[in-house]
């Protein structure tokens, strides 16, 4: 039970980190004016997969998260710390 217990709280953690990176590169479309099927299109991924990342339902790799960055135009460590900075507002770590 405690192993169940450990294992639930890891998977809230991990929705948390995905939803703090969705929401900070929904900031970037907007910022840039793209909408996420552009985005989807750029970095080869289908609208449902862009979507569910835009809204922490996926995880986003690192290589994934590169190839975000370079279509937006940042660095990757700057969308990391918006991410970081957004969990923080929140009372949350990444």
């Amino acid at each position: 039970m405690l192993r169940l217990k450990r294992n639930m709280s890891h998977m809230k953690r991990n929705q948390s980190k995905s939803r703090h990176l969705g929401v900070a590169i929904k900031q970037y479309l907007l910022e840039r004016q793209m909408k996420q099927d552009e985005l989807a299109g750029i970095i080869g991924v289908s609208r449902q997969t862009m979507s569910r990342i835009l809204n922490g339902d996926t995880p986003v790799t690192y290589d994934r998260l590169a190839v975000i960055a370079a279509a937006l135009g940042v660095r990757l460590s700057i969308i990391v710390q918006r991410a970081e900075a957004l969990a923080a507002g929140e009372g949350e770590a990444i």
